[in-house]
């Protein structure tokens, strides 16, 4: 079955020396947005004809795939799950099935990190055993948005201890975490999180002094935050550049969300908060964002919604880095 939605991509060979293609997109088989929930084999399709439209990347999103059960990896399900990627044209990455909620995949919460770092590592075990060279790790938060100083650092500190850790499991596997930065979104803003600002990221990161670890710049997020906290959205992305292993690339107005219940279709026609619209859509001044020089040469996924526009969502994201490498 073709989904039909890279019939416009035009596909180009990569010349012999040239530098590999790392644009990816995402396949998120909880959304529903491109394949049926769970269904390994279409999910193969969708990412064998992403390889042949253009395509270098892919990053699974572990929601969905029913791999992980109960904190654990059913056995059956990877096995599946590795046999259906098993040659795949694309090089691959994971977003940790957790997301930083006040509950699951939370290393910022001394009460319950212990625990919920054992779902991480079976996420690390799926990045290993389906080749991915990434792992994404939403930065954690306080279940209490009215926590003090101190529990904020203390609770980093405790993330802190639980990603080195996690580290060398994952150096061992060939994987590196990437710890992304937040958007000013309910989840995040009825809790408490260092999350929003790139520079607390980046320090993070460098104190966790890892080479398994970097930094995952979400520039969506990174745009809604600088307009929330009052920061220059661009001098900040400069700063955190070096730390700075894997992006996701989409777009928005930088406008919050006035109104936490609306929908989808009310945000999109308003032009608020973290729409995950095709690069260029928005206001995102994207070329700016890529004349810097990102020294770790990462990986650069498009994470939108409007999967029939990825043909030229991977055309824009061609011309800006065409624009920075001055061809």
């Amino acid at each position: 079955m073709s989904h039909k939605v890279f019939a416009a991509t035009p596909s180009e060979s990569i010349p012999n020396g040239a530098a590999p293609n790392k644009i990816g997109l995402t396949v998120n088989p909880w959304a529903g947005k491109q394949l049926l929930k769970s269904d390994f084999e279409e999910m193969r399709e969708f990412l064998d004809e992403a390889a042949a439209a253009g395509f270098g990347y892919a990053e699974i999103g572990g929601c969905g795939l029913g791999v992980v059960i109960g904190g654990k990896v059913q056995r059956a399900r990877i096995d599946a799950l590795r046999a259906a990627l098993a040659g795949c044209p694309l090089q691959l990455t994971l977003h940790s099935s957790w997301h930083s909620s006040g509950r699951t995949g939370n290393l910022l919460d001394p009460a319950s990190a212990r625990a919920q770092s054992l779902g991480l590592l079976a996420d690390l075990e799926i990045a290993g055993a389906i080749g991915a060279e990434v792992l994404v790790y939403h930065a954690g938060v306080l279940p209490n948005r009215y926590s003090d100083g101190e529990e904020l650092t203390a609770g980093m500190a405790t993330e802190r201890t639980m990603l080195r850790d996690l580290a060398e499991e994952a150096g061992a596997r060939g994987v590196m975490i990437a710890v992304e930065n937040r958007a000013p979104t309910p989840a995040v803003l009825t809790r408490r999180s260092y999350g929003m600002r790139l520079d607390a990221v980046a320090e993070q990161v460098a104190l966790i002094d890892h080479p398994a670890v970097s930094m995952c710049l979400d520039i969506g997020h990174a745009f809604l935050a600088a307009s929330y906290l009052n920061f220059d959205f661009s001098a900040a992305i400069a700063q955190v550049a070096p730390a700075v292993g894997h992006i996701h690339l989409h777009d928005n107005f930088g406008r919050m969300a006035r109104r936490p219940e609306a929908g989808p279709y009310e945000l999109e026609l308003l032009g608020e908060g973290d729409l995950h619209l095709p690069p260029g859509w928005g206001a995102i001044p994207l070329t700016e964002v890529f004349s810097t020089a990102f020294p770790r040469d990462p990986a650069i996924i498009v994470e939108m919604g409007h999967a029939r526009h990825y043909a030229e969502a991977l055309a824009t994201t061609r011309a800006l880095l065409a624009v920075r490498n001055g061809s």
